[in-house]
């Protein structure tokens, strides 16, 4: 039996991922070069910009809610990079990155 392993990547947190632009053009050098497969373009890009609007975005929350327990997780998962793998992430997270994405 052949094991299939899934490809990782984290991208360093850069301040061009607050731009949809930029977040296209890195998914598209991403999907060129095969080093994240089964995703498109537009959903790496779309997880990218999710994890910066996040990271620097954070520090306009209010006070009790950067201190509780998930606004801290969400952060300190924005602040490690932009976490990819083959195949991209829960359904839940996708459909949250698609809505940062239209709305934000």
């Amino acid at each position: 039996m052949t094991e299939t392993v899934r490809k990782t990547l984290n991208l360093e947190m850069n301040k061009s991922f607050y731009n949809k632009a930029d977040c296209l053009i890195e998914a598209k050098k991403i999907v060129d070069s095969q080093e994240i497969t089964g995703m498109t373009v537009h959903q790496i890009a779309e997880e990218i910009y999710t994890h910066a609007f996040v990271f620097f975005n954070f520090h306009f929350l209010p006070a009790k809610v950067r201190e509780t327990a998930l606004a801290r997780r969400i952060f300190n998962s924005a602040a490690n990079g932009v976490d990819l793998e083959d195949n991209g992430d829960t359904l839940k997270r996708r459909i949250c990155y698609s809505l940062i994405w239209a709305f934000c």
